[in-house]
This record gives C-alpha cells, structure tokens and sequence, in this order.
C-alpha cells in the first residue's frame, strides 16, 4: 500500500483510533484490519486528503466523457506541438465510471485533485529524442515511453532502471 487516499479531513479521522493516554489502537479500524491478514502497520504511512489539495483550475475538455483537463498543448514561440508529444500525464489516466462519482465537497473529480496533484502538467513523449528536442516546452518534467525521463527542468535521470544493461 503506497497511500490512502481520503475525500475529506473527516475520513482521515476515522482511519486511526487513539485510546485515552494517545496511542494508536492497533487492534481496530485500519490497524486493526491489516492485523487481519497477517500484515500489521507497523511505521508511518502516506495519507492524502482530496479536500485540501490545490486543485486545478481551469476548463475541462468540452464533451469528453472522461473529463480530461483542457491544458493546451507545449508550443515553442511561433511553432507547433512538438513532435511526439502524446499527451499530459494526467489526461492519460483511465477513471473507471465507479470512481467518476467520487467528487469532493466542491464537486471536483480525482482527476482535478489527486491526479493533478501528483502530475502536474507531466508532459509523455513517444521517444527520448522527441523529448529532448521539445526541452523548451517542457516545464513541469516529461517522461517518455522508451525510459526517458526529465524531473522538472534541468533535472535528469540517465541510465536504465531495469536491471538488463551493464556497464563495462
């Protein structure tokens, strides 16, 4: 489990009960739960609440039954949209008509909250050497579907982290 994620402060309360001198009910609600399958919570874990994230703040794509954002496209001044852009991260992700439902208070979807909030305006390219042509559009970091990948400007990760290359 990497995260909960919760709609509101509400829910966060919920998630760990505490006895009369401040410690943590091990046996009960989500602790309580993990005991059951043998996997206790043991250590500090990621709790992220929908309520309070900084949301995006704009238009979504008109007519699209996913929702998606309505960045606009990386354009160098007086260009086109670099070739091999794919997409935004974040209009990438697939929400399951269950989960569509899950709105916050302000009636705003995960892909405004969470997923905004952990993409960003990620840009994904077909190949490295698209994305690296495009490096004066990119500003928030921009992967690639071959392993490329560019943190945020500036920032670089080289290298292969699948384990098959070596170096001699």
């Amino acid at each position: 489990m990497l995260a909960i994620v919760c709609k509101s402060n509400e829910g966060i309360k919920h998630l760990e009960p505490y006895d009369q001198k401040g410690k943590i009910n091990k046996s009960s609600r989500l602790h309580g739960l993990g005991s059951s399958f043998s996997k206790p919570l043991d250590g500090r874990f990621l709790v992220i609440c929908l309520e309070d994230l900084r949301p995006y703040v704009g238009e979504l794509a008109a007519g699209d039954p996913q929702k998606k954002l309505a960045l606009p496209k990386p354009r160098p001044p007086n260009r086109t949209c670099p070739s091999g852009f794919i997409d935004f991260a974040v209009n990438m992700i697939n929400v399951e008509i269950a989960n569509s439902s899950c709105l916050t208070a302000s009636s705003l979807g995960l892909r405004e909250t969470l997923f905004y909030s952990l993409f960003s305006r990620l840009q994904v390219y077909k190949t490295r050497t698209e994305m690296m042509s495009a490096l004066p559009c990119i500003s928030d970091g921009a992967l690639s579907l071959d392993g490329g990948m560019i943190k945020r400007t500036g920032f670089f990760s080289l290298g292969c982290s699948f384990g098959k290359e070596k170096v001699e």
